[in-house]
């Protein structure tokens, strides 16, 4: 009994924990476009599309997502 007490007590206190660490996360002033224009393709073309050309950039996905977001203007920044 005693166990499943203190069991409860450290889920709840997690629970608790990540709720609030949620709340206090800052917004950049600047999204940036890379994010909103990631959702409106996807919107636009959906996820099988999406699944389809993504092998494409194996290896090379994070050099091409910073190349887009610093070439449309979108770094985010505080």
């Amino acid at each position: 009994m005693k166990r499943r007490l203190l069991l409860s007590a450290a889920s709840a206190a997690l629970l608790a924990m990540s709720m609030v660490s949620g709340t206090f996360a800052a917004q950049p002033a600047n999204p940036g476009c890379f994010g909103q224009d990631r959702a409106a393709w996807l919107h636009a073309n959906g996820g099988a599309a999406w699944g389809a050309i993504a092998p494409t950039r194996a290896g090379d996905n994070g050099a091409i997502n910073r190349a887009y977001a610093e070439g449309c203007g979108g770094v985010p920044s505080n």
